[in-house]
């Protein structure tokens, strides 16, 4: 037993590793645009948002939805791939969020939706960080990609479960043996 639970927090442990990894990683792709992260810049355009609130209607912002994935969609039917990569790479990059959630937290139960509502405030956040410190566009059609993302994510999870449940039989085999035990000693 006491074996059990050492390699059940070992195994705790190196999924919460693995999700800060990842945050940090998300982190740098998103803000800092794959350069170092320095979270001190952050905090001096912050400071100057603050100081300086008027900033605000400097930054691009994009409210309508669909209008950047329309773009984005019109720009790969003229073969311009580069925009796959704001389409795509949207999504992907939300993928572990989806597979993380269910993991970490380990309540099967509503875990859909946890990660719908997990998905959408950390790219909220990230969204409401580019928008006050200048250091991207703050834009609702990334709320979504990244929330889908997420979505993904937690589907490949279940349907990965699901399938390891059909092929090593997982609770399936286990109720068959109790109903195959309890016919042999009637």
């Amino acid at each position: 037993m006491k074996h059990n639970n050492q390699k059940k927090m070992k195994h705790r442990v190196f999924w919460i590793a693995m999700f800060m990894i990842y945050i940090y990683l998300l982190t740098k792709l998103i803000l800092f645009k794959g350069s170092p992260v320095d979270f001190g810049i952050v905090k001096v355009r912050l400071m100057a948002f603050l100081q300086q609130p008027d900033l605000i209607h400097t930054r691009t912002v994009n409210l309508t939805p669909f209008r950047e994935i329309s773009r984005d969609w019109n720009s790969l039917s003229l073969h311009r791939p580069g925009t796959a990569i704001h389409l795509v790479g949207n999504i992907l990059a939300f993928i572990p969020l989806g597979i993380f959630i269910p993991v970490l937290t380990g309540n099967k139960l509503f875990s859909g939706v946890k990660v719908l509502l997990l998905s959408l405030l950390l790219s909220l956040g990230y969204e409401v960080t580019q928008l006050l410190t200048g250091m991207g566009i703050f834009d609702v059609d990334d709320l979504m990609l990244n929330t889908l993302g997420g979505l993904i994510g937690y589907i490949i999870l279940t349907m990965a479960i699901g399938l390891k449940k059909l092929l090593v039989g997982g609770e399936s085999r286990v109720t068959a043996k109790k109903l195959n035990s309890k016919e042999s000693h009637v």
